[in-house]
């Protein structure tokens, strides 16, 4: 007998040999992109639907608009009325083509853009994820943001403290009495010391090790006075603040809360206060309390004792959590087994005060929060959350993708979390604003990584919220884009309902009394970089070494502006916000806080390699009359590049030089009345001190303290040689 293995054989073969046709491969179709981007001056849209596995049969597709998604407007961005149905004749290979005509409307509008998916396929499938097809219209309308030019920076130099990855220059204090710049250089571990003497030939002066210490994270100065904030060698043990005089002389030091990451003296020089960030490590087995550590600095250093440190912590908001993050404050710190509590989960970043030195405001960046600290009784007043970005209003456009050739500044149904790094308070008309640059953060531990992909399988977006999560996901559109998985599942049923990502491209200014947001500059700050004659040909490149990568940032925090600082000239107030990532400073006049006014931007990085000043961070005003040349000068020290910049700051064409008889800042006398001891003075002072009768009895010279012991009780007036007259009371 014959046996015939047929179950050997290929399936084809046995087919052929039992006399039967092999069937043909399907026909499919798809879009041949998922993305499509053209100018609105195009006159049309072209988006190409493909046939594979041509056959011996026709077929046709539908093309529809697809609804629920896109910013363009059919009937006036574009036109396409009604399904349009494409046939493939039988054998057919390669694409077709639609055109959609557009509208080129001459209205400055971000980029728009709707959305085509193909449907009701005849002798042919459709290609799954490969049906949709979203097209972007550019506008070619919009114009770089009018920049006011009342006033202008100009670099007069720039100072590199060592070769860059291996040493920083991430705070800089500057201090008048002997024009000296003190920077905090983290990676070198090392306090550098400058001569600001000659602001366009910065010399370098000496730089103390802080070995000995832990590791530097911030610097404050006054008075000759040097106040580092020094984190434990172990980061989540209690941290230090390690004094120095003017030369980088060991003074003392001070114990404060765990990872003191910023110091600011008060205006008045009475406090000195620590923002203790008090992060966890990796696997959370050590999460260390956040907390504000306020010094006595009455007596001046030689009254600094660790008895005159006071640290405040959050313990009274424990037990509080729900009601907070029903308030906008996010708290989502710990693991699953040891969830933090709230007194571990805020994290102190950054410190401002109120002009009377009575308040402290302090961002917790992680929270999306600000803190308000009352100095005289160190007691917690607020805590509140500063909100987030709505990215689908008019406005709030963000270019969201690295992955985009184009710069697509376009509204989407996210949220961005304003997440402020650094803030500044400033006064109009008697009532005091905070302005926070909101960078962004994100919290990424061993046992906590909340930044994820929009695009990733492991953020699964709600079918009914995001019916066309398909196209979101896209990595043209939103599927770069780092969001946060700790934020927006609503109903808790595992996928996200609401969309948040880190930072809001943006500063804010709020009321500080209120707390409400009475400005925010939307997408301002990437409409000015994208549209820079200069700087445009590195939008959003990050701030590392090398040649600039051109929207590399995109799908991150954007610019990521981390430094402010404000400063009144005559009688403007103006704001300068620092931006991490692709650098510079943007200029801002704030008098109306309700309606900035963008004065200018400038940048000295190169655009074509890793030069210049990358990465600026720490920002500082000097005023005219602090300045070693009489001008104002802006300082930001630069973390990456390593470098210290210096702008010499003109008002209308004119340098701003020190102008006679006026008060560089508020003078205040402490104790007053006197006991027959010393008082100290808010500032250095050049002047006088007379008695009731106008007789002379003491002259001060730049001195920040002045000797009562002696003199007759009765009242005197300290007559300032830059205006300043203060009544003082001995007993």
């Amino acid at each position: 007998m014959r046996l015939n293995l047929y179950f050997l054989w290929p399936a084809a073969a046995l087919m052929t040999a039992l006399g039967l046709a092999a069937p043909a491969t399907a026909q499919t179709l798809r879009m041949a992109a998922g993305t499509v981007s053209v100018s609105e001056s195009a006159g049309t849209a072209s988006v190409t639907v493909s046939i594979q596995n041509p056959g011996t049969t026709a077929a046709t597709v539908q093309a529809v608009l697809l609804p629920g998604l896109g910013t363009a407007t059919a009937g006036t961005d574009f036109t396409y009325a009604a399904p349009t149905t494409l046939t493939f004749p039988a054998g057919s290979t390669g694409s077709q083509t639609i055109s959609i005509p557009l509208t080129d409307d001459a209205l400055a509008e971000p980029a728009e853009y709707f959305a085509l998916r193909l449907q009701n396929p005849s002798g042919a499938t459709l290609v799954a994820g490969a049906t949709d097809a979203l097209v972007f219209i550019r506008d070619n309308d919009a114009v770089a943001p009018a920049q006011a030019r009342n006033l202008r920076l100009q670099h007069l130099g720039s100072y590199q403290n060592g070769a860059s990855g291996t040493n920083s220059a991430e705070i800089v204090a500057h201090d008048p009495g002997t024009q000296r710049l003190y920077v905090a250089n983290s990676i070198g571990g090392k306090l550098d010391i400058l001569s600001l003497a000659n602001p366009g030939a910065i010399t370098a002066v000496a730089s103390i090790s802080m070995a000995p210490y832990g590791g530097i994270n911030s610097v404050a100065v006054r008075n000759g006075v040097v106040a580092c904030a020094v984190e434990n060698t172990n980061p989540q043990s209690p941290g230090a603040v390690v004094f120095f005089n003017q030369d980088g002389a060991f003074q003392k030091q001070v114990t404060v809360g765990a990872m003191p990451d910023m110091i600011s003296f008060s205006p008045d020089g009475r406090y000195l206060v620590t923002a203790n960030e008090g992060e966890p490590n990796a696997d959370y087995t050590n999460d260390p309390e956040g907390s504000v550590s306020v010094i006595d600095y009455a007596g001046g250093l030689a009254g600094v004792t660790q008895a005159g440190v006071t640290t405040v912590g959050f313990a009274g908001y424990n037990g509080q959590a729900a009601t907070l993050r029903a308030a906008g404050i996010r708290l989502y710190g710990g693991t699953t087994a040891a969830p933090a509590t709230v007194a571990q989960d805020l994290e102190p970043e950054y410190v401002a005060f109120d002009a009377g030195s009575q308040t402290a405001y302090i961002t917790l960046q992680e929270n999306n929060a600000v803190a308000t600290l009352n100095l005289a009784t160190k007691q917690f007043t607020s805590l509140r959350s500063v909100g987030f970005q709505d990215h689908s209003l008019p406005g709030f456009a963000l270019d969201a993708s690295d992955q985009a050739a184009d710069v697509l500044l376009a509204n989407w149904p996210i949220r961005g979390l304003r997440l402020p790094d650094a803030l500044a308070s400033f006064q109009v008309q008697g009532t005091t604003y905070l302005i926070t640059a909101n960078e962004g953060d994100a919290r990424e531990y061993t046992a906590l990584t909340e930044a994820v992909r929009l695009g990733s399988a492991a953020y699964p977006l709600d079918p009914t919220a995001f019916p066309n999560a398909g196209l979101l996901k896209d990595n043209s559109a939103l599927g770069r884009l780092n969001v946060t998985n700790r934020l927006g599942d609503t109903d808790g049923d595992g996928d996200f309902d609401q969309i948040y990502t880190f930072g809001g491209r943006s500063f804010s200014i709020l009321n500080a009394q209120t707390g409400a947001v009475v400005h925010d500059s939307g997408d301002l700050l990437e409409r000015l970089t994208s549209t820079d004659p200069t700087f445009g040909a590195i939008f959003n490149a990050s701030n590392t070494t090398g040649t600039p990568a051109r929207k590399n940032r995109s799908d991150d925090k954007g610019p990521e502006p981390e430094g402010v600082t404000t400063a009144v000239l005559r009688d403007t107030v103006y704001a300068f916000v620092s931006m991490e990532r692709m650098g510079g400073v943007a200029v801002f006049d704030v008098t109306s806080p309700a309606q900035p006014r963008l004065v200018q931007y400038v940048n000295n990085r190169s655009v074509t390699s890793g030069t210049g000043d990358q990465g600026p961070e720490g920002i500082v005003f000097v005023a005219a009359q602090h300045s070693p040349t009489g001008q104002p000068l802006l300082i930001l020290a630069n973390e990456v590049s390593s470098t210290v910049a210096v702008y010499g700051v003109q008002l209308r064409g004119s340098v701003l030089a020190a102008q006679g008889p006026r008060p560089a800042a508020p003078l205040v006398l402490y104790p007053n009345p006197a006991q027959g001891g010393p008082v100290q003075l808010s500032r250095p002072v050049s002047g006088t001190l007379c008695d009731a009768l106008g007789r002379p009895v003491r002259q001060l010279r730049r001195a920040d303290r002045l000797e009562t012991a002696g003199l007759p009780a009765g009242v005197y007036v300290l007559r300032s040689d830059d205006g300043a007259n203060r009544k003082l009371v001995v007993r």
